[in-house]
């Protein structure tokens, strides 16, 4: 039995039309359901990087791929959800490699000093280390991801039993099943 705003539900109901749709519409409604749970941490995550970057991570930058086509890019699009079977459902920011540095930051990388050999007759010069950047120098921007995960997980995990049982009573409407 679930109250949300003075409405009561019942659930078991629910889960009886849940056994008598199809098995293929089992599947497809709690995907629904766990990608929508999942869109939560994801819009958060979109919201934190935007603060990290301070300009539109909507933005879209195009370029010119070796086959001649343009491709329209964004870092909003490089946080993905993913939903490949109906028990699970992934948030990641691999879609764009670059997201990664945006989390955890990156240190001052050099290249590795290595020494010369100075003799009379060669004089191989020192290899000296130049400086190739950081990025967020402020330790204060890292983990906006994570820090989205920790503030939506729990309002996600509880919304999903919401969300299953919208997406299961307009399947059977769909479907034409009424009686429970």
């Amino acid at each position: 039995m679930m109250v949300n705003d003075g409405i009561q539900v019942d659930a078991s109901r629910c889960y009886a039309l849940f056994r008598r749709i199809s098995t293929k519409n089992q599947r497809k409604v709690s995907r629904q359901a766990l990608r929508a749970a999942a869109n939560k941490v994801k819009k958060e995550a979109v919201k934190n990087l935007q603060q990290v970057i301070g300009h539109s991570v909507r933005k879209t930058t195009t370029y010119t791929r070796r086959n001649g086509k343009t491709v329209k890019h964004s870092l909003a699009k490089g946080i993905k959800v993913v939903s490949r079977d109906a028990e699970t459902a992934k948030v990641h920011i691999m879609g764009d490699y670059r997201l990664k540095w945006f989390e955890m930051g990156t240190k001052n990388n050099k290249p590795r000093e290595t020494k010369g050999r100075r003799t009379k007759a060669k004089k191989i010069p020192l290899r000296r280390g130049s400086n190739r950047g950081f990025v967020f120098k402020e330790s204060s921007k890292y983990g906006w991801f994570a820090r989205a995960v920790k503030a939506k997980e729990h309002e996600a995990a509880r919304d999903i039993e919401e969300a299953l049982v919208k997406h299961i009573t307009k399947q059977a409407r769909h479907d034409g099943i009424t009686s429970f």
